[in-house]
């Protein structure tokens, strides 16, 4: 209670008398400090996920020259995880090079990124509402369980969730003044946000839109001459569309080493019908130099038939249903109700209530929240209900950044805060700490307390949001000092047997091979919060099959 108490008079002193700016960068950098230290205890410890081979393997191809893509998820950015094996090569045989060359370290890389993207949520965050609304931005940054499993990855869903949080900035900062440098800053974040996912795609369109309603709504305001600012308008919204074209055409070629920049369209080799469509109904496209390297929109179209086809994508699975080829309405919104902390979604929807409590709130609506909440919106919307690639809430990351400046905003919100709701904030984040750190050091397989017994996480979801390979050194380990335990086996059988939730729910193996054990018996136990362990009696086996047909 003490500790709550002091805790409490730190944030009241914080709302009334923040600290320099210096100091406030200081106690920035000693939370990502914190935040890299716990990243590299933990990323020891997790074994490489199903996915991260396939990446490396790519960012390693990019320093030898070769651009070629062997799969559609693959993107450059990947190199920045290669990057010490690349230097390592320079070096002489010996420990500074043995540890370069380790995963480890290339996972670290994007532990790296991870922070100046959490201090990047923190700038953001105080120049919007101050400097504790942007503490309490990072704290919930730094202590999230799915920014923590995804951060210490050789993949690409985190670089796509920093590169939204910067073309949120960006954006913002372009709206608010239109100089050259924020043309140039607006149109490199989005050129930078295309090497990471091909998501970022769709931040053209969306943070066009945000500024074009931003301008209009200040038009209406300002009761300007509407034919002279509709002209600046054009010529403002022309002038940044060839700039971020031409960003992007520099980057993706600097990326992709330029290999095959310039084939003409006619030349590539389409799988998807909409690309295939264009060459074979409009053949005048065909003769068209490509400006991006030939990877590139290879990959987009891989991309546009893995997501058409659902082919790689395993079953689908929700709350005990199996679906194959199509998905579940909602899915990320019951994910991010499972997997999101309770501490995180009542201080979330305390900023909600706050801003609506706020009178000042559509003043500051169009200068603020407009930047933050449209693209929440848009990425909610299309991922729930027009995205068929449901296997983890890892792709729903992207909006996470965004969340968390937003609830940072209940420190501004509310003002005097009594000593009450000081102490609740207080134990919030103390039950925040507490409830991430169970789980180390296999934050992918965090569900909250709604699940209070991790053995039967499984019935609600399955995937990446549970099972992603991240234990399988512990499984290894098991296995060794328990010889008699049987993983996997191909038939039911009594014993100690082990076996993946994605096995178990059907989501990579037939859903009836593991009939058997889903629908008669209850795991005891699990291996890494991922691996289930069943302890079946002879007794218990034959006791089922005489009342079941599951062992004929």
């Amino acid at each position: 209670m003490h500790s709550l108490n002091r805790m409490a008079r730190s944030w009241s002193q914080m709302l009334h008398k923040p600290p320099s700016l210096r100091a406030q960068n200081w106690i920035a950098a000693l939370f990502l400090a914190l935040f890299f230290v716990h990243s590299f205890a933990s990323v020891r410890q997790v074994s490489l996920t199903y996915d991260e081979n396939q990446h490396y393997k790519f960012g390693v191809r990019i320093f030898q020259g070769n651009a070629k893509r062997f799969k559609e998820s693959v993107m450059p950015v990947s190199a920045w995880n290669a990057l010490p094996q690349a230097l390592a090569t320079a070096l002489p045989a010996g420990s500074l090079r043995y540890h370069l060359e380790s995963l480890t370290f290339a996972r670290l890389m994007t532990v790296l990124f991870a922070c100046a993207i959490g201090y990047l949520l923190f700038h953001f965050s105080r120049l919007l509402y101050g400097f504790a609304p942007a503490l309490l931005a990072l704290f919930l940054f730094i202590f999230d369980p799915n920014i923590l499993a995804h951060s210490q990855l050789i993949t690409t869903d985190f670089y796509v969730t920093g590169a939204l949080l910067l073309v949120t900035f960006c954006a913002w900062r372009l709206a608010l003044a239109r100089t050259w440098t924020n043309r140039f800053l607006f149109a490199a974040s989005l050129a930078f946000a295309q090497i990471t996912k091909y998501t970022a795609i769709s931040f053209l369109p969306v943070f066009f839109l945000v500024l074009l309603v931003y301008d209009l709504v200040k038009i209406l305001k300002n009761r300007v001459a509407w034919p002279q600012k509709l002209l600046f308008l054009l010529r403002e919204y022309l002038v940044l569309l060839v700039l971020v074209v031409l960003a992007s055409i520099l980057v993706l070629n600097v990326a992709y080493l330029g290999k095959g920049s310039f084939t003409p369209y006619g030349e590539y080799h389409f799988k998807h019908s909409f690309f295939a469509g264009l060459q074979k109904d409009f053949p005048m496209v065909n003769t068209i130099p490509v400006p991006i390297p030939y990877a590139h929109l290879q990959g987009l179209d891989w991309i546009f038939e893995f997501e058409r086809t659902g082919k790689g994508h395993g079953n689908h699975y929700l709350l005990g249903e199996i679906r194959t080829g199509r998905g579940f309405p909602g899915y990320y919104i019951i994910a991010f109700f499972l997997k999101e902390p309770f501490p995180s979604q009542i201080i979330l929807l305390a900023a909600l209530a706050a801003y609506f409590l706020n009178k000042n709130r559509s003043e500051q609506f169009w200068q603020k929240e407009w930047f933050l909440i449209f693209p929440l919106l848009f990425y909610t919307l299309y991922f729930n209900f027009f995205y068929n690639s449901q296997i983890g809430i890892r792709y729903y990351l992207i909006v996470f950044p965004l969340l968390f400046a937003f609830a940072g905003s209940l420190l501004a919100g509310w003002r005097p805060f009594s000593y009450r709701q000081m102490i609740a904030l207080a134990a919030l984040m103390v039950y925040l700490v507490i409830s991430v750190f169970s789980y180390y050091p296999y934050y992918i397989s965090y569900f909250n307390e709604s699940i209070w017994d991790r053995r039967y996480a499984y019935l609600y979801l399955a995937d990446s949001n549970l099972d992603w390979g991240q234990g399988r050194a512990a499984l290894k380990a098991y296995l060794a000092a328990n010889p008699q335990a049987d993983f996997e086996p191909a038939t039911a059988k009594p014993g100690q047997i082990i076996v993946s939730p994605n096995a178990l729910v059907g989501v990579l193996a037939p859903l009836e091979k593991y009939a058997w054990l889903r629908q008669n018996f209850s795991p005891s136990g699990t291996i890494a919060d991922e691996y289930l362990i069943y302890n079946i009696s002879q007794q218990e086996f034959d006791q089922k099959c005489a009342l079941t047909r599951f062992c004929k």
